[in-house]
């Protein structure tokens, strides 16, 4: 099945086309940036004008920053409170044909990353993290997925705030973190999360990766520690393999 995946986060959103089965690119993806607002009609009417333009009708997945359950947005932290229980089926009707999935977006992540990049192997518990604007940190158990834990928004063991404050590609630019510095936070996290979750596989994901040479040394796990190795698609892939499942059944 070809199904179009959509990663939409905070910043702008990403699509592409994919060969559901196979996980091969049928239309490479593509990126676009959010006007001045995020409110749900702005985005969604950009995010519209593009799929126009490539004149789309089919299965759609969405991967959303935010909780969401049977397709309803529960939580947008990073987009806005009006985007909580918003319609997305509705006012995306003239482009899905009835077939439209909306999953968090680490989550969507980690289920590309699990079919069709890093995979998880014999791992009964495995942990995506997602290191970008924020920290999304996905579980699967026995290759099920366990949905929107979003534990980058608890508490840090040992600093005010959240641990996404303190861990994300967003702490390191805006404070300005050497690689060196950044890892002995990272680190600090990485064992909070495995006491929580204690996975035997954490796969990392997000821009941080470019620097993964450099910072592979200076992480310790208890859990065999991997590089994603979808880059820019694992959400737009994740996302179209969700609604291609749902469509099927």
């Amino acid at each position: 099945m070809h199904a179009m995946g959509i990663d939409l986060g905070g910043s702008g959103f990403r699509l592409g086309v994919f060969d559901t089965e196979t996980g091969e690119t049928v239309r490479e993806v593509e990126a676009h940036r959010h006007g001045s607002s995020t409110a749900p009609e702005a985005v969604l009417a950009a995010l519209a004008s593009v799929l126009g333009d490539m004149d789309w009708k089919g299965p759609m997945g969405i991967g959303f920053p935010g909780a969401v359950e049977r397709n309803t947005i529960l939580t947008a932290p990073n987009l806005g409170d009006a985007w909580c229980g918003f319609d997305l089926h509705a006012a995306l009707a003239p482009f899905h044909g009835g077939h439209l999935a909306v999953l968090n977006d680490a989550d969507a992540v980690a289920e590309g990353e699990r079919r069709f990049g890093q995979g998880h192997g014999n791992h009964s518990t495995v942990l995506t993290l997602t290191v970008g604007t924020g920290l999304g940190t996905t579980v699967h158990q026995d290759g099920s997925l366990v949905p929107n834990l979003e534990y980058g928004r608890l508490p840090h063991p040992s600093r005010a705030g959240v641990l996404e404050q303190h861990l994300s590609g967003k702490a390191r630019t805006e404070e300005g973190l050497s690689l060196e510095a950044w890892c002995l936070r990272f680190q600090e996290g990485l064992a909070f999360l495995e006491d929580l979750v204690s996975p035997t596989l954490v796969v990392l994901y997000g821009g941080i990766m470019e620097h993964w040479e450099a910072i592979r040394p200076r992480l310790k796990a208890n859990a065999q520690l991997e590089p994603a190795q979808l880059l820019h698609c694992a959400g737009p892939l994740g996302a179209a393999a969700w609604v291609a499942d749902q469509a099927v059944e």
